[in-house]
């Protein structure tokens, strides 16, 4: 009696499993997404994998090589800025403070340029006639503060031949 319930068990454990139909076009479905599933297999392993790494290497190469080479653009660039700001007589002394600039290898903070401006003291004090002067800047005055009165020889002399471009009092 245990026997024919162990059978019984088991045959309802396993439903009869009659084959599947397909349509002519279910079939035809299936077929076409077994061939080309196929043919992406197949093309998966014509691949040149060890190519696509080094071609990936070498993209990865110039893609750094790019960045370095924008970053110091950037970098020179920037100096440049800092050194016109500086106001100088001529290119030659913009060369020069560039040179002193880059070889101390200073790095930047946003815009401002970290121990510059002690470099560029550093070279004020070697060189003050390399710096235009200031043009705000009142170079002399009479102690009163008003201009002087009296006239020098030269713009006497001046005046005496252009009468009409004397100041007028």
């Amino acid at each position: 009696m245990a026997e024919e319930t162990k059978k019984e068990q088991t045959a309802e454990q396993k439903p009869e499993t009659a084959p599947k139909t397909y349509t002519e076009e279910q079939y035809k479905a299936l077929e076409n997404q077994l061939a080309e599933a196929n043919k992406t297999i197949k093309s998966y392993t014509d691949m040149d994998i060890e190519g696509i790494k080094k071609s990936a290497e070498e993209w990865e190469q110039k893609a750094k090589q790019a960045q370095a080479d924008r970053d110091a653009f950037e970098y020179h660039s920037k100096l440049q800025t800092y050194v016109k700001g500086l106001h100088l007589r001529d290119d030659v002394y913009e060369a020069h403070v560039l040179n002193l600039l880059k070889e101390k290898e200073l790095k930047f903070d946003g815009d401002k340029l970290i121990g510059g401006e002690d470099v560029v003291q550093q070279f004020r004090e070697s060189h003050a006639d390399a710096f235009t002067p200031d043009r705000n800047e009142q170079v002399s005055s009479a102690t009163s503060g008003k201009a002087p009165e009296a006239m020098d020889g030269i713009s006497k002399a001046f005046y005496a031949r252009n009468p009409q471009l004397a100041p007028k009092n």
